[in-house]
């Protein structure tokens, strides 16, 4: 089972939502120009094209810097922490090790709420398009419906792969974004009620599934408060097609 993410319209600037309210909605949508190195198959060759793995890879570190650029300045606009002196102790604290086992934890703190149907932990744990997506799919259950989500196992360390953060023109706004890689087998059950209104299992589920998924957190921050990790939803690994449309973008731009 994997956390589908709708499918979105442009979302307005970050100035024009400034502008409108200080009460911005959870779900701003996926910063632009993520960057999620591809594995195996997915990663382009050099034997393919030359110019094309130059780009592709060229892309590549200039995002990772870009991240890493995003996330100092983030935290040096950040005021220092009450009752010190020390320049380095910001309100914005980056805990990049903390980020992986906090994926993991909501990994499957989401996934047994929805089999569950916790619609109230979902709320709290989800941004708003990823929870009115598992809103919508849990209101279409039929009635007297059962649903088991089981973990077997994850199959490898989480691995965090993308993390950015962008302020808000709104003073003391910003967020960040964490992209962890879970890699897991998954077994989803559902029962329904058949003719004589006993509980039968639905045909096909129950199957064991390997799954690797880009798991997407969000933190925002009001008045330099940051609020707890939440679950943006998931996403894909970058491709040289991603590539070659932000070039296209920017060059309009």
């Amino acid at each position: 089972m994997r956390a589908q993410h709708p499918r979105q319209a442009p979302d307005p600037s970050m100035k024009v939502l400034s502008k409108q309210s200080q009460k911005l909605p959870s779900d701003l949508g996926l910063l632009e120009g993520t960057f999620i190195t591809p594995t195996g198959s997915n990663a382009p060759k050099l034997s393919t094209s030359l110019s094309a793995f130059a780009k592709f890879h060229y892309q590549h570190l200039k995002t990772r810097l870009q991240d890493r650029f995003s996330l100092a300045a983030l935290y040096l606009s950040s005021p220092r922490r009450k009752q010190t002196r020390n320049f380095f102790k910001r309100s914005i604290k980056l805990a990049r090790k903390s980020i992986a086992p906090t994926a993991v934890a909501l990994h499957r703190q989401m996934y047994t709420a929805f089999a569950d149907g916790e619609i109230t932990t979902l709320r709290d744990i989800c941004t708003d398009g990823i929870y009115e997506s598992f809103r919508s799919r849990l209101g279409h259950r039929q009635k007297g419906e059962k649903v088991l989500w089981e973990l077997v196992r994850y199959n490898k360390g989480a691995k965090l792969v993308s993390h950015r953060g962008a302020k808000i023109p709104v003073d003391g706004m910003a967020l960040r974004q964490a992209v962890v890689r879970i890699s897991s087998t998954q077994r989803l059950t559902r029962w329904v009620k058949g003719k004589g209104g006993e509980l039968e299992i639905v045909p096909g589920s129950g199957k064991e599934k390997d799954v690797v998924e880009y798991l997407v957190l969000q933190k925002m921050a009001k008045g330099w408060k940051e609020n707890e990790w939440q679950v943006w939803g998931t996403t894909t690994e970058t491709t040289l097609s991603d590539v070659e449309e932000w070039e296209r973008k920017r060059m309009i731009d």
